[in-house]
């Protein structure tokens, strides 16, 4: 058979990952590991992945797909075909990892659940990935970014004060965060794999995903018995804590420690309010953290952003200016680190993010995206 041929860079060059994942959290998974050196081959059927139309598009081609499958190759199969199950069945046997994000149990029912691809491959790495788990009342519910943000609590503790809430927009930030949990998971199996010999079934569900980047929050309910609610910008455990309007834009502040609270009076030009009863101490902040409020807000709205920016630097106050992103991203910061990567494809050169991490030794790259099946004769003329 001959074998395909393996990524040049990163330090998981050598590794195959077969990607069967769709829309979000399995195809970032499969493409982190592309990203880290694997060879990554993306199995669409012939519909294609959903996020083909997902806008916006470029050129046709939806910028999330884009996005989703950098640093992967690209074949077309159909599952509920003889011949196309069968090719599945070869690509498996000659990779490491696999990645897959369907209800649970389809996979298994278009042949290729983790006991027959065990079967085939006993050093597969199979992962899955699901909205609520693979056990439980809830396992073969469909999920999405936003259903599990309002299933796990999210929903309920962002957006201003008094509402019901609101989801955290254009970001699919649950997606992403189960693919780094997803991807941590498989990079453990991999390295268990080198002391056993065998592969194993890694399964990780979006709420647990979810869970895990609320430890904090589950310790304030658990402790506390507090019902988190929506506070704007504020967070319930300092205070100041939170963005405030100036006359040109919104500037976030942080006052975490005593040096930082002596620090703001100073830069408020307000010396007095260090040492007022309400205030001395973080704990005395929260409580009081309405009439604190009263007192900075006109304040900070009295003069423009760049002057607080400077000043609360000066005084070592934690200080952020709200900015859009298409101003963010052209900052020198992001430049000289390379954290916006643009690339040249099928759709035109387009930008998607950079690598998120360096490594002086086995260096990593990103790749463009392929054309949906645009290597599938290859790939099949490889497997054979």
């Amino acid at each position: 058979m001959v074998m395909i041929k393996a990524n040049e860079f990163g330090p998981l060059r050598g590794i195959r990952v077969a990607d069967f994942s769709i829309m979000a959290a399995g195809p970032w998974t499969a493409a982190l590991l592309g990203e880290l050196g694997a060879e990554v081959i993306k199995v669409e059927a012939p519909a294609g992945d959903g996020t083909r139309w997902v806008q916006p598009l470029q050129r046709g081609m939806g910028t999330n797909y884009i996005s989703m499958n950098v640093n992967k190759r690209g074949i077309t199969l159909d599952l509920k075909d003889s011949e196309g199950l069968e090719a599945a069945k070869r690509l498996v046997a000659s990779c490491d990892i696999l990645v897959q994000n369907f209800s649970v149990g389809t996979l298994g029912r278009l042949g290729l659940s983790y006991e027959t691809v065990k079967a085939i491959n006993p050093r597969m790495i199979y992962c899955s990935i699901s909205g609520f788990g693979s056990i439980g009342p809830l396992a073969k519910e469909r999920c999405a970014d936003y259903i599990m943000q309002a299933a796990s609590g999210f929903a309920r503790v962002n957006g201003p004060s008094g509402t019901t809430g609101e989801s955290f927009r254009f970001t699919g930030f649950l997606d992403l965060s189960t693919a780094l949990v997803a991807t941590e998971a498989v990079l453990v199996a991999l390295l268990e794999r080198e002391a056993t010999g065998e592969g194993q079934h890694v399964d990780i569900s979006m709420l647990e995903a979810a869970l895990e980047i609320q430890y904090t929050r589950v310790a304030e309910a658990l402790i506390a018995g507090q019902i988190a609610r929506p506070m704007g910008s504020e967070t319930p455990s300092f205070a100041p804590d939170r963005a405030f309007a100036t006359v040109d834009n919104d500037v976030f502040m942080s006052v975490h420690s005593t040096r930082q609270w002596a620090g703001l009076c100073e830069a408020l030009g307000c010396p007095e309010l260090e040492k007022d009863e309400r205030f001395v101490t973080n704990v005395d902040r929260v409580a009081n953290r309405e009439e604190l409020n009263a007192i900075l807000e006109p304040i900070f709205a009295s003069r423009p952003a760049i002057w607080w920016m400077r000043a609360l630097e000066r005084h070592g106050v934690p200080v952020g200016l709200a900015q859009h992103f298409e101003i963010f991203r052209h900052n020198a910061q992001v430049v000289d680190n390379a954290m916006i990567a643009e690339l040249d494809t099928d759709w035109g050169r387009v930008s998607v993010g950079g690598l998120p991490w360096h490594f002086s030794q086995t260096p990593c790259l990103v790749t463009a995206p392929p054309h949906p099946g645009a290597d599938t004769a290859a790939v099949l003329e490889e497997i054979q």
